[in-house]
């Protein structure tokens, strides 16, 4: 499979954080291959995390299917300066992270290894920032342990009506190339994509739960490489723009912001956009 099969159907990369000249008032954003990693062992396998800062809140970054932790966090994560304790990590099979015996994984397998990781070094309740196929986890996190879970940064989310839209409205040829990236990503990194999608649909946030759906302003283009029509990108796009409301609507207490300067991987394009979005959500968080 192409290099490009990692661009899957849900609006991810898997490549490498390229440099980015991007700057806010005082700094360029910090890109570095090296974070003070270290290493738990959760439900079998060995899973690396690395925690930043003091105090809090508990701030836990979730990745994307098939992405690292640094490829979507890795800038960010580097560039935080509080409040609060900032947290990464690697599922199992994904970046520093070991898988011991690698198969498809459920939503619920992994929501179940994340909180267990979080036991293990008293993350405590949490403000939760899932990238793309991470909302569906942070999602079910959030609605198997409510009381865990402080507040929601959505960044460029999957919705898990997206993937069944794309398939009623796409061309025969443009759905098979779709498909074909989805099965390679699900085979490749043994995440359920479909599975979670069906299972997220059951799921519900507190009414109230302080949520932000950071949304990209740029198309993201990557998958007209794979050879997807140009009316293929039209659907590909609009009906991700179309459901980021959805998310939004989870909670009454959201707010949904359009990152104009951004395409889906905000760690690459515009990381300060987050970590200011990060800083009004936890000022927006009911008093501990």
């Amino acid at each position: 499979m192409k290099k490009w099969a990692i661009l899957v159907a849900i609006g991810m990369s898997c490549l490498a954080p390229m440099p980015i000249v991007a700057q806010n008032k005082s700094a360029p954003a910090i890109s570095s291959p090296e974070h003070n990693w270290r290493f738990s062992d959760v439900t079998g396998n060995r899973i690396a995390w690395s925690c930043k800062g003091a105090g809090q809140p508990t701030i836990v970054l979730i990745a994307g299917l098939g992405l690292s932790a640094r490829d979507s966090f890795g800038r960010i994560y580097q560039s935080y300066a509080g409040p609060g304790r900032l947290c990464m990590y690697d599922r199992a099979g994904i970046g520093e992270s070991k898988f011991t015996d690698p198969k498809t994984r459920t939503l619920d397998q992994l929501v179940n290894e994340l909180h267990e990781l979080s036991r293990a070094n008293n993350w405590g309740h949490a403000v939760l920032v899932p990238h793309s196929f991470g909302g569906f986890i942070a999602r079910a996190y959030a609605q198997k342990y409510p009381s865990e879970v402080l507040g929601i940064l959505f960044l460029d989310v999957a919705q898990e009506d997206y993937v069944p839209r794309l398939k009623a409205e796409m061309s025969s040829k443009d759905w098979a190339i779709m498909e074909s990236l989805l099965a390679w990503n699900i085979r490749t990194f043994h995440e359920d994509y479909l599975q979670a999608q069906e299972a997220v649909r059951n799921t519900k946030l507190r009414s109230d739960l302080p949520i932000t759906v950071l949304s990209r302003g740029i198309p993201y283009t990557n998958l007209r490489a794979a050879g997807i029509s140009y009316d293929g990108m039209d659907l590909y796009e609009y009906e991700h723009r179309a459901l980021q409301a959805k998310i939004a609507a989870l909670s009454k207490n959201s707010k949904h912001r359009v990152a104009r300067y951004s395409s889906h991987v905000f760690n690459d394009s515009d990381p300060w956009i987050v970590i200011d979005e990060l800083k009004l959500l936890i000022k927006r968080l009911p008093k501990q």
